[in-house]
């Protein structure tokens, strides 16, 4: 069975076939911009892979329901594979505003 179109498979050292992706350079890369952006004081967050389809929506319209991965979940609601992390970090920034200290 073959992957997905769109997505990549990430295999561990030594790798199997020359032309695969490596997971060990993936770690590694990943730790340097994560190293860097602390050393110049960014933190990290992260936030769930499927979002309400309302979040993109809201501010798109309804058409871009037809470029998402997007489904109704077991409790009947519209959800999304969020394609960024900006609407995400919107949603969460709204959610917790109150308590973040103004600059």
């Amino acid at each position: 069975m073959e992957r997905l179109p769109g997505f990549r498979d990430f295999y561990p050292e030594p790798l199997p076939h020359p032309d695969l992706w490596s997971a060990d350079a993936r770690f590694y890369i990943f730790d340097q911009w994560r190293s860097t952006a602390r050393r110049y004081g960014f933190r990290e967050y992260d936030g769930p892979p499927l979002e309400p389809l309302e979040l993109f929506t809201a501010k798109s319209g309804e058409e871009i329901v037809a470029q998402l991965y997007n489904f109704t979940d077991k409790g009947d609601r519209p959800v999304s594979l969020r394609p960024e992390m900006t609407p995400t970090l919107a949603r969460m920034v709204a959610a917790c505003e109150r308590g973040y200290k103004n600059p």
